[in-house]
């Protein structure tokens, strides 16, 4: 289908929809619904994105995470095998490399008949929908900025918006 695929997904908010914690214990998104501004980000440790986009979204996480600021990491191993990791490999580097303090989940697949429901909700309830069909993931680190008061999706920023750029568009979900 050109790049795009059917999705159904039942879920009217991020909140309705829940996902593995990278520890494997079944995490409600819900229990996020404190936070003003959520980035839903698919990650890999091994992709050429990896350096600047973690150190981004690390360097963002810190200076707003006190006013609201969420992000949600998920691996994501279906663009060129680059998450091959198990999870506690993942964890460590991440965490060792790049101070990773945000939350990170199970690994998931984006795209295709598994793809996981939180990113069906995402990808249907963003531009990437349009005439009934989704556009898929085109890579690593592809985000979503997420309005925290509603769950619901604000923007979708293509794998080559670095994170830095989406300052303003997290700022005004902030005040």
């Amino acid at each position: 289908m050109n790049g795009s695929e059917q999705i159904q997904s039942e879920a009217t908010s991020l909140y309705d929809l829940s996902a593995n914690n990278i520890n494997g214990e079944n995490t409600p998104l819900k229990n996020f619904n404190n936070k003003k501004a959520i980035i839903v980000v698919n990650v890999a440790c091994q992709c050429g994105l990896t350096s600047d986009h973690y150190t981004q979204l690390v360097q963002l996480y810190k200076q707003y995470k006190s006013q609201g600021l969420e992000i949600l990491g998920f691996p994501c191993n279906q663009f060129g095998a680059q998450e091959p990791w198990a999870e506690s490999e993942i964890l460590s580097y991440t965490q060792k490399t790049f101070n990773v303090e945000f939350p990170l989940f199970s690994k998931i697949d984006v795209n295709g008949e598994n793809t996981h429901p939180v990113y069906k909700y995402l990808r249907r309830n963003s531009e990437l929908f349009q005439n009934n069909a989704a556009t898929k993931i085109p890579w690593n680190f592809a985000k979503f900025l997420v309005d925290g008061k509603t769950g619901k999706v604000v923007q979708y920023f293509s794998p080559k918006v670095n994170p830095v750029e989406m300052e303003q568009q997290i700022k005004q979900l902030l005040l």
